[in-house]
């Protein structure tokens, strides 16, 4: 099935709540008791929607072949708000359309950084978007019950992933790691022993930096090695990847759908890409 995100139109308020509540209550008991789902779907009605529309909040939503929604996005400012997908049209791709949509909007204002405040259930989900936990608090839901939240943020101006590389790639959410400075590689030693993810020195770059210093007479100077971990089924990416850096970083050559495939390689999320992007052509104006 295929779906669209569009802005929400007048007639599809009425049908947020149901989402919405459909949405909590497909949550597993794992995370929260049947008290707190209760607590937290409390009140849901169209006219709450529309009240925070009043306040600055902007709505897009998902709908079906049929233009009927099945999940909805709003954002304030440079916050998301609130992201639902009904869960007969969960692990489809819609959340993730949603919240790029939203990212796409919000990116034009040229933020920082993107906050948003996580429930349990959709922790990873927003980690694999690019988000990392700022703070582990509780929030008091509309019935007056507790549970536990996550502060969350995206800073634009550094890598997505940075700190998180390794965890991402051992759970086989990312296949690229690269550095090109501050290798971690005690953190990475284990795992480059056993197999499970491989190491690659960029030598090439250092003996072309190493080059122009010579030249320069920069000679007190040493270069920084860029490394890059990459997962065993992952050469050809890896391969991939250093043949577009070296374009890039050696030869010059700038080119943008080089610079958003290597932010793809990289597993970065769309928003992070753009970023990605903005960050190369810094790099070249100075």
């Amino acid at each position: 099935m295929k779906y669209k995100i569009v802005p929400i139109g007048e007639n599809h308020w009425a049908q947020l709540p149901e989402i919405h509540r459909a949405a909590i209550f497909a949550v597993k008991d794992d995370y929260y008791d049947q008290k707190a789902l209760e607590s937290w779907a409390h009140g849901l009605k169209p006219e709450g929607y529309k009240h925070s529309a009043d306040d600055g909040e902007i709505f897009n939503i998902a709908i079906d072949e049929n233009e009927v929604p099945v999940g909805f996005c709003g954002y304030r400012g440079y916050e998301i708000m609130a992201l639902f997908v009904h869960p007969e049209h969960q692990n489809k791709g819609v959340g993730t359309a949603l919240i790029n949509k939203a990212l796409e909007e919000i990116l034009k204002g040229r933020p920082e950084k993107i906050t948003l405040t996580s429930s349990h259930p959709a922790l990873s989900f927003f980690q694999n978007e690019g988000f990392h936990v700022v703070k582990e608090r509780e929030e008091i839901t509309r019935g007056g019950v507790f549970i536990p939240v996550y502060d969350m943020e995206a800073l634009l101006q550094r890598p997505p992933h940075e700190g998180h590389e390794l965890e991402l790639m051992l759970a086989g959410a990312k296949k690229l790691s690269y550095f090109a400075d501050n290798d971690p590689e005690e953190t990475f030693r284990p795992y480059v022993l056993s197999g499970r993810i491989k190491r690659f020195v960029w030598q090439a770059h250092t003996d072309h930096l190493e080059k122009r210093m010579r030249e320069s007479g920069q000679i007190d100077i040493v270069p920084v090695t860029p490394v890059i971990y990459y997962l065993p089924h992952a050469e050809t990416e890896k391969d991939r990847l250093v043949e577009l850096l070296t374009k890039h970083q050696i030869y010059g050559e700038h080119d943008v759908k080089d610079e958003r495939e290597m932010g793809e390689l990289l597993d970065y999320p769309p928003y992070a890409v753009k970023a990605f992007m903005e960050r190369m052509r810094a790099l070249r104006q100075n």
